[in-house]
């Protein structure tokens, strides 16, 4: 609980008033849904501060081009917020209210599934609250869970896809369990089609037990599983559940859709603006083959270097790869991990807008980040959990570099998330368009951290330049030290180890490398 409420706290406190046009059509989605009960946004879409290119005209009206999960996430504490007050709410209200609900919630949320599926795979739990930490805040992780973006909430719903394939209550798959799985990793791509990838990895895991529980793979691969394998029977049944739950919210935007355009298209299709139409009819939703300096750009250079900006990423790629030297659930990880990372990857250096506009950092990576960061806790275990167990000596070294790069992730993302997620990308688009290996764009990213740390920026005032340098300092401490201080509770209230948690058997051998299930927890 401290663990999401460290998490929770901050991404809800953190308002940046500056919302932006992707921002803004999700917001104008809701005040039409909510105050007008129509899904057209003709007469919010070109009101400052509402402001936004992000939409779709179709039939005289227009609309958001936006996947709405998110916007439906917000509806009931907007419709909340709206009672209580008794009159309709102002719009930066409005915005810090909804942030708060339908994206910092399911930040916390997300932050607690993250550390309990590293500690339930042997992490030390007062490393793994480090490697939380690390994984949020030294990230743009953090930063897009303080803004209405979809990647947070989507985010929950695929570790808590993940988490309930993994870890299932009844220790085995059941009808509640798989309508579950299902309908979060549907939401999950109501959130965001990018999470198609994610999904897709998820799904395969959630397949590769349902076919152990069946005995298809032979010996019981899955040590924890109770009661006997499942007849073909129930095991239709069960993928049957699934993609029910999975359909549910998919079918709520396909109906979504046809309500609009009368067929079952994307919004995309509809774009007010001609080079996001051109762009998005290219390849697969934009996306063609991958360019050699979007692939640079992306990862080592600091315009939008994940690598540069988060270096712990390259220590959370190494576990991974580690990973799949081990076997169970840690090989499971490692290979999710990897495979996360390599296909947002790719996708976006072959994005035709690859820097995705006004950000941080490669955002179209964040679907599947955290999943790769998960990696982490390979170069974190210990004893017989050790990657390192044939070289000791290496464990502690490694341990260090990993809590290292991630203070230093911390240090260099942090300041740029409490500026601004969605920084001015610091060069105009044909520019960008025009970039090669050796171009040297703009870096705003830099004099975001800098304000942040002279003291430009109070977190708690709601605008950067706030107020004397002392006070903004003062403010950003304190602002800190919430999260800090939360963290540290939990890491004195937690056990040093968590043995009978430690359970990387599946799916290829139990933990002590036989075939036999080891005996039932007491």
């Amino acid at each position: 609980m401290m663990v999401a409420a460290a998490v929770f706290l901050p991404m809800a406190i953190l308002y940046h008033p500056a919302t932006g046009w992707n921002v803004n059509t999700r917001l104008a989605l809701l005040f039409a849904v909510a105050d007008r009960g129509t899904f057209s946004i003709d007469g919010y879409h070109e009101d400052p501060p509402m402001e936004t290119e992000d939409k779709a005209f179709f039939d005289g009206k227009h609309y958001s081009d936006k996947i709405f999960g998110v916007t439906l996430l917000a509806l009931p504490a907007y419709w909340l917020g709206q009672r209580i007050t008794g009159e309709r709410i102002r719009f930066h209200g409005a915005h810090f209210l909804v942030k708060a609900w339908a994206v910092a919630l399911p930040g916390g949320i997300a932050a607690g599934l993250f550390f309990l599926l590293l500690a339930r795979t042997g992490t030390p739990p007062r490393l793994a609250i480090a490697a939380t930490a690390a994984a949020v805040f030294g990230t743009l992780w953090f930063g897009y869970g303080s803004v209405f973006f979809p990647y947070v909430p989507g985010i929950a719903c695929a570790l808590g896809a993940l988490f309930l394939t993994l870890f299932p209550p009844a220790r085995r798959l059941t009808i509640g369990n798989c309508l579950a799985v299902g309908f979060l990793l549907g939401y999950a791509l109501l959130c965001d089609l990018l999470f198609a990838f994610t999904v897709f990895g998820i799904g395969v895991i959630w397949l590769m037990r349902l076919l152990d529980q069946l005995g298809v793979a032979g010996s019981r691969a899955f040590a924890e599983m109770a009661g006997e394998r499942s007849r073909l029977r129930e095991t239709v049944i069960l993928s049957v559940v699934f993609w029910v739950g999975v359909l549910i919210p998919v079918g709520l935007f396909a109906a979504y859709c046809y309500s609009i355009f009368g067929r079952v298209s994307l919004p995309y299709e509809y774009e007010v603006n001609e080079r996001f139409r051109e762009g998005m009819s290219r390849g697969l939703m934009g996306a063609t083959m991958p360019k050699a300096h979007a692939l640079w750009f992306l990862t080592l250079h600091p315009f939008r270097g994940i690598f540069f900006w988060s270096p712990v990423v390259v220590a959370a790629l190494a576990g991974c790869a580690l990973g799949l030297r081990q076997y169970g659930k840690r090989w499971l990880l490692g290979a999710l991990g990897l495979w996360c990372f390599v296909s947002y990857l790719v996708f976006n250096a072959g994005y035709y807008m690859w820097w995705g506009g006004w950000g941080m950092g490669p955002r179209f990576l964040l679907p599947g980040l955290p999943f790769a960061l998960l990696g982490i806790g390979e170069l974190l275990r210990e004893g017989k959990l050790s990657a390192f167990e044939r070289r000791p000596s290496l464990a502690p070294i490694a341990r260090r570099i990993a809590l290292g790069l991630g203070a230093l992730s911390i240090a260099m993302s942090l300041p740029v998330s409490i500026y601004d997620p969605q920084i001015s990308q610091g060069n105009q688009d044909d520019a960008l368009m025009a970039l090669t290996l050796s171009s040297q764009p703009t870096v705003p990213q830099f004099r975001a951290a800098v304000s942040v740390y002279t003291g430009g920026v109070n977190p708690w005032t709601a605008r950067q330049d706030a107020g004397s340098m002392p006070t903004n300092l003062l403010g950003l401490l304190l602002f800190l030290a919430i999260p800090a201080g939360l963290l540290w509770l939990a890491a004195r209230a937690a056990p040093k180890s968590l043995p009978h948690l430690a359970r990387a058997d599946f799916p290829f051998r139990t933990i002590d490398g036989t075939a036999a299930p080891p005996p039932p927890i007491p």
